[in-house]
């Protein structure tokens, strides 16, 4: 048992980790065709694949979004609310407004291009023809159900074209023909497709329809918003796609379409304001022109051009008292005009500002303006919005907020009222104490002078209020329209290519990984130590030759060598040179033991000692037909007494070894393999030679091998390389071991040998490992050192 573990060391410690890098490069490498196949075909599809690339573009456009834009001091006080709200001039709320729906669905119908894709096929590229078509196509009716589908046109050069569905099963039978420039109806479509190119000739070409909600949602999903700088008011607006020139049109209508919203918010606060000044005016010129007619008709018909400085100065009191009752009148129809449209009006857009009008209670002015903001900020979200709920329940909250301070409003006016009625009741009183003519031509004069008043008040604030409207600019300005940046996907043609080369390369070696994972024979030293207790005391390289006598004809070989290495080893297990018997089996026929055991007698006889082989596979002999033998009596003969050992002992020419054959295939094989004149029989042998080699039947099929098993020194199990089962060779191994065979070892035979330098190192490691170390030492890299001069040493044999 200590030989055993000493005989295991040498490969327990030199490849104690499961897993040998060099190893599994040696099974690529065997495998070379397939990565060879592998990327010349992943190069082929990369090719194709890059066929079809399409560059990229990035196209941007840049807009200076303006925050808080100002307007002068005087104008501002005055028409507070004529400009954009200050919801409105937040950057971040405009670049929503920039990509919300409701824009960008302007932006695709003011753009009737759009609407109509016209395509070029090639063998490998699709490309979308915007703007280089050499047709165009109006339409006045499309089908919901033409929508989408790809739409072939056949030019003609004779002015006809022809228009049918490749893609469709469902309209595979459309045909219609048209001619350049003249309607054609159908239930699909009305169109009339107009040939912008005079040097058509006969050409294809596809078109196809596409419904606003799928522009809107293509150019909303793409569209890309970034600040040029860091803290800057800058904004790139960018979209990125194979049609630029599409691109580019969208980003300048997108940005126009942006600055004439704004533009038009900021005025619908100042045509609100106007609107209700002519509404005033309209109320106020209606009393004017009647105070007007009684004054000039009092006049007349009683000849009074002018009355008394006393009258006078007593109407002088009265038109102040009357400028004061305007202004209230006019603060009450203020509160009116905010009431009524809290509770009616809200969705009419924002509330006409109390500064427009003179009024500037800072308390109103602020829950105004808070409105505004909150009723803008809410057009800006969809109705299912959370958001939209949200602004809702504020601009409720701000409603109630601005209905009180109205309230409140009202109850101060009221007080100014009734102040203003008893100072204006004392003057009253001192002109009812003047005559009746001029009382009379007071009363008119007064009412007069306050329409007039009031009348000029409104036109003063409807000028203004034109002037403002006509000075309003965008808050906002394009720096820059839209052009090319960039192409986004140069590098995509290397990456493909990079890709399919990487899968090139990855898929065979997982095709190598799972041939050797699901291998189930024996390919490798530690296959045969896992599988196994046997120690494994020598390997076996694969040769082209079916030579039985290789080792004879080449001693100076590598293979010569390997057997050398394992005869020094049989010698270090049993102690002594001569007087050995061994024995050789296998899991199965076809392992290679027959071989194994002729060359391993060879090797033997070179050291010009007696050898014998001898045929003990009684069942199936194959000693006789590597050499040509016609003698049919063997050791079965001499077991049966039908002749004497001498005339069963062949002694052939040009072979250094005697062979003693197996004669005739008896019928009670297993009888005579335990029977006492085999014994005597071996006994004999070993008297005549120095090694016995003894060729048995396979132990995995017949149980004959047992009983030489313990006649022999050293029993020898052959494991083939790429052959032997894993799985049949571990459960025999097993039951060998229950059974006690004694001094079984392994041998692993026709160890591939593919050219490499670790298929080759390890072949002539595991030549220097079992033929020259009796005991196994620390300095390993002395022995790994001098195991690589021995591969030099034997490196021009590889032919045999």
């Amino acid at each position: 048992m200590d030989q055993q573990n000493n005989l295991q060391k040498p490969f327990s410690e030199e490849e104690e980790s499961g897993f040998d890098i060099m190893e599994w490069i040696s099974y690529f490498l065997h495998h070379w065709y397939l990565f060879v196949i592998g990327i010349i075909v992943s190069l082929g599809l990369a090719y194709l694949e890059n066929r079809t690339w399409l560059p990229t573009f990035q196209t941007a456009g840049t807009v200076m979004i303006e925050e808080n834009k100002n307007m002068g001091n005087g104008s501002q006080a005055l028409m507070q609310g004529f400009g954009i709200q200050s919801g409105y001039r937040n950057m971040s709320n405009q670049v929503i407004m920039l990509s919300s729906n409701d824009l960008v669905s302007k932006v695709v119908d003011s753009l009737p291009f759009l609407k109509v894709d016209y395509i070029s096929k090639g063998s490998f590229k699709t490309r979308n023809l915007y703007n280089t078509s050499p047709i165009y196509i109006e339409s006045n009716y499309v089908a919901p159900e033409a929508y989408g589908i790809l739409f072939k046109i056949k030019m003609r050069a004779n002015g006809t074209y022809l228009i049918t569905v490749d893609d469709n099963k469902h309209f595979s039978n459309v045909k219609i023909e048209g001619r350049y420039g003249q309607p054609v109806q159908h239930n699909l479509f009305f169109i009339t497709v107009n040939c912008i190119n005079k040097y058509v000739g006969n050409n294809d070409m596809y078109f196809k329809f596409r419904d606003r909600e799928s522009l809107v949602s293509d150019f909303a999903s793409r569209l890309n918003f970034a600040y040029v700088t860091e803290g800057s008011s800058v904004l790139r607006i960018s979209l990125t796609s194979e049609t630029p020139d599409r691109d580019i049109d969208f980003i300048n209508k997108l940005c126009e379409t942006f600055l004439n919203d704004n533009l038009e918010r900021k005025n619908d606060a100042a045509n609100k304001t106007i609107k209700f000044i002519d509404d005033q005016l309209a109320s106020v010129s209606k009393s004017l022109a009647v105070s007007e007619g009684q004054m000039t008709d009092f006049r007349q018909s009683n000849k009074i051009v002018d009355v008394s400085s006393h009258t006078s100065e007593l109407l002088g009191k009265a038109s102040k008292f009357d400028a004061e009752q305007s202004a209230l009148k006019l603060r009450e129809n203020y509160f009116d005009y905010l009431t009524k449209y809290l509770k009616t009006n809200m969705a009419d857009g924002t509330i006409l500002a109390p500064a427009s009008l003179g009024l500037n209670d800072p308390m109103l002015i602020a829950a105004v303006q808070q409105i505004n903001d909150l009723y803008l900020q809410r057009a800006d979200v969809p109705e299912k919005n959370f958001y939209y709920a949200k602004y809702t329940k504020q601009i409720e909250s701000a409603k109630g907020t601005v209905l009180e301070i109205i309230r409140n409003m009202r109850t101060a006016l009221d007080i100014e009222k009734n102040d203003f009625n008893k100072r204006l009741s004392g003057v009253n009183k001192e002109i009812e104490e003047l005559p009746k003519k001029e009382l009379e031509m007071i009363s008119i004069e007064r009412k007069y002078k306050v329409d007039d008043n009031y009348y000029t008040f409104f036109l003063q604030k409807r000028a203004e209020s034109q002037i403002l409207k006509a000075s309003n600019t965008p808050d906002n300005e394009l720096l820059d329209k839209a052009r090319v940046l960039s192409i986004t996907n140069s590098d995509k043609k290397s990456k493909t290519t990079l890709m399919f080369l990487l899968f090139g390369i990855l898929i065979p070696t997982i095709i190598v990984i799972i041939i050797e994972l699901s291998n189930s024979t024996v390919h490798s030293t530690k296959d045969v130590e896992k599988s196994s207790s046997f120690p494994l005391i020598g390997a076996v390289r694969h040769t082209k030759s079916t030579d039985p006598l290789l080792v004879a004809k080449n001693p100076r070989s590598s293979f010569t060598e390997m057997f050398r290495a394992i005869r020094t080893r049989i010698e270090f297990i049993v102690q002594r040179k001569t007087n050995i018997m061994i024995m050789s089996t296998s899991t199965e026929s076809g392992d290679g033991k027959t071989y194994f055991s002729i060359n391993l007698a060879s090797i033997y006889s070179m050291a010009s000692k007696k050898t014998i082989l001898v045929d003990m596979d009684i069942r199936k002999p194959s000693v006789n037909q590597r050499f040509n033998i016609v003698q049919p009596n063997g050791v079965t003969n001499y077991l049966v007494n039908q002749c004497t050992l001498d005339e069963v002992i062949l002694h052939l020419p040009k072979v250094d070894f005697d062979i003693l054959p197996a004669g005739s295939i008896p019928p009670n094989p297993g009888e005579l393999i335990r029977s006492d004149k085999l014994i005597e029989m071996f006994k004999e042998l070993r008297n005549r030679y120095d090694y016995v080699i003894v060729d048995s039947s396979p132990i995995g099929m017949v149980t004959d091998a047992y009983a030489l098993a313990q006649l022999s020194d050293v029993n020898l199990f052959v494991v083939r390389n790429g052959k032997t089962n894993k799985s049949f060779f571990k459960k025999l191994a097993t039951q060998l071991k229950i059974d006690n065979i004694p001094n079984m070892y392994s041998i692993i035979n026709d160890v591939e040998d593919d050219g490499t330098r670790y298929s080759r190192y390890k072949l002539y490691k595991y030549a220097y490992l079992f033929g020259y170390s009796y005991g196994y030492t620390s300095n390993n890299k002395k022995r790994k050192s001098d195991s690589e001069k021995y591969f030099h040493y034997y490196e021009d044999d590889t032919e045999i």
